[in-house]
């Protein structure tokens, strides 16, 4: 539901860009479209996530999200058309911003994490404490952390791509062997093989194609 949800707001936030690269005069206000579409996919994709963290139980960064999406929607778009000139104000988006970020990698990882509950962990303490060091940056308006802002980033990062990764090899089924022996009746081995892509009962050389609502049964005549 997620992933339909954001590839639809995806396509309309592209339809409306390329409509307005159409019309071919690009000024303030085409800007200001662009900006405000822009916002729109950060809040949108923000509040897709938390609405389906809530539905899987992860109700803090479900609502986390759902409340930092809605509230920096609202008030980077009227900044966005208003261009109020207040540095204080822009210190207030800016850590509005790192947090709905920090809020959708976690959220998104949430949604990818079944089994790999440590490195979601991790991943989302990388991702806090990226946040923590940002807004301090913003605070101070002083960007000696960035070292260390990089790293965690980094680390974020790495994690949102080793979730899904890990995720799929834990969900394979382990290899089973080609051929199993089910038991013997007498002389008579019985064993189970998988021929690719049909389903037969092997007597000899004789092959009999087995339906797939029937079982082999084996009885002393």
């Amino acid at each position: 539901m997620y992933l339909k949800g954001a590839a639809a707001l995806a396509g309309v936030a592209a339809l409306l860009a390329i409509a307005t690269v159409l019309k071919g005069d690009f000024g303030d206000t085409e800007g200001k479209i662009f900006a405000t579409i822009a916002a729109t996919f950060v809040g949108g994709s923000c509040l897709m996530a938390g609405i389906a963290c809530l539905a899987q139980r992860s109700r803090l960064l479900g609502q986390a999200g759902i409340a930092l999406a809605v509230g920096g929607f609202v008030l980077w778009v009227e900044q966005i058309w208003a261009n109020h000139d207040s540095e204080a104000y822009w210190k207030v988006l800016g850590l509005l911003l790192i947090w709905t970020l920090v809020t959708l990698m976690g959220t998104t990882n949430a949604l990818m994490t079944r089994r790999q509950r440590g490195l979601h962990l991790a991943t989302l303490a990388c991702a806090a404490a990226a946040g923590v060091v940002a807004s301090l940056m913003v605070v101070r308006s002083n960007g000696d952390l960035w070292q260390l802002f990089a790293v965690l980033l980094i680390l974020t990062l790495l994690g949102q791509i080793l979730t899904p990764i890990l995720e799929r090899t834990a969900a394979q089924p382990a290899e089973r062997p080609v051929e199993r022996d089910l038991g013997s009746l007498g002389d008579v081995r019985v064993v189970a093989i998988r021929p690719a892509g049909k389903r037969v009962v092997r007597i000899g050389d004789r092959e009999t194609p087995l339906g797939n609502d029937e079982s082999v049964v084996l009885r002393q005549s």
